[in-house]
This record gives structure tokens, C-alpha cells and sequence, in this order.
């Protein structure tokens, strides 16, 4: 009687077969890692631009200076003859005796939250901010161009840049008039 043959894989084809889906395996994982972690920049970058733009709409929401009338007869600050006062100074630009964000009346107030942790207009910490940095500059710039000097007290011009973890800086601009 013959012997039966059997059929089957070897150790050595199983052991050469596990080796060579190991290499094929980690050449798969090099080239998908990077992916993955790119894949957080657009998330990031929306969190940066949506950050950006409610703290602007914020800002463009308060009165133009310290000393704009808020309630009848609604006198710009600089309406001298018509008995209002005089804007603020450029140089005293920022928030007025002890504001906080909660008490901004104006729109230079806005330059204290440079360098704070990312809070809402109530002052709670917001958590998925957490990495970011925020610059806010507001000055005058009543002819629209980057020299500031000789400027007059009809426009100032808000600048907010949002540093994301990742190093990237997004900039919204906006000018809020005196009118």
C-alpha cells in the first residue's frame, strides 16, 4: 500500500509567510501615521477661525470709545461743540479703571485679553481652547493703511491673531468707526 502523501505548509513556510506580513504591515503603518495626525489640522484650524470671528463680532458689538454716549442723545466722543468729550488718547487705549471682560463697554478694552487663557464673555475657561494664544490690538487708523502716526480719532482698526498648538497664526481684521 502506498503511503499517503499529506499535503500542508511546512513551519518554515509559516515562519517566512507571519516575517513577510510583519514588513508589509509596518510599511503600512509608516506611511498611514502621518495621516492620521494631519487629519487634526482642518479641526484645528476651524477651532482657530470660529475662536477668531465670535470674538470679533464680540468687539465689533461695543461702543467705539470710552466716551461715546450709550444712551440719548447718542453723542460721538470728539463732538466737542455739541458737549461731548473728547476720545481717549492713543496712548491710553485699553481697559478703564479695573473692567473686566465681563464690563468691556468699548472696543479698546478688548487689548487685556492679550496673553490670558481663552475665556468666554463671562469669564469661564473654554477647555477645547486649551494650546491657543490670543493678541488683540486696537488703535487708530483713520486713513485705512498701517502708519499709525497723525491718525485721526474716525476709525480704529481691531486686530485679533489666534496662535493654534500647532504654531499656525490666523488674523481677523476689522475697523469699528466713530459714528
Amino acid at each position: 500500500m502506498p503511503a499517503l502523501k499529506h499535503r500542508g505548509f511546512t513551519l518554515i513556510e509559516l515562519i517566512v509567510g507571519i516575517v513577510m506580513f510583519a514588513i508589509a504591515l509596518s510599511i503600512i503603518a509608516a506611511l498611514i501615521a502621518p495621516q492620521a495626525q494631519k487629519s487634526a489640522e482642518p479641526i484645528v484650524a476651524l477651532r482657530a477661525s470660529e475662536f477668531g470671528q465670535s470674538l470679533m463680532n464680540e468687539i465689533q458689538s461695543k461702543s467705539f470709545d470710552e466716551y461715546s454716549e450709550r444712551s440719548a442723545p447718542f453723542r460721538r466722543c470728539g463732538e466737542i461743540s455739541l458737549g461731548a468729550k473728547a476720545c481717549t488718547a492713543a496712548a491710553d487705549l485699553g481697559p478703564d479703571n479695573s473692567e473686566t471682560r465681563t464690563s468691556y463697554n468699548d472696543v479698546d478694552d478688548y487689548i487685556a485679553l492679550s496673553g490670558q487663557p481663552i475665556t468666554n464673555s463671562l469669564g469661564v475657561l473654554l477647555p477645547q481652547y486649551s494650546g491657543f494664544s490670543l493678541v488683540v490690538k486696537v488703535q487708530y487708523d483713520s486713513d485705512f493703511n498701517d502708519a499709525t502716526s497723525n491718525d485721526g480719532t474716525t476709525f480704529k482698526r481691531i486686530t485679533i491673531e489666534v496662535t493654534s498648538p500647532l504654531g499656525e497664526v490666523y488674523g481677523f481684521s476689522a475697523y469699528k468707526g466713530n459714528y
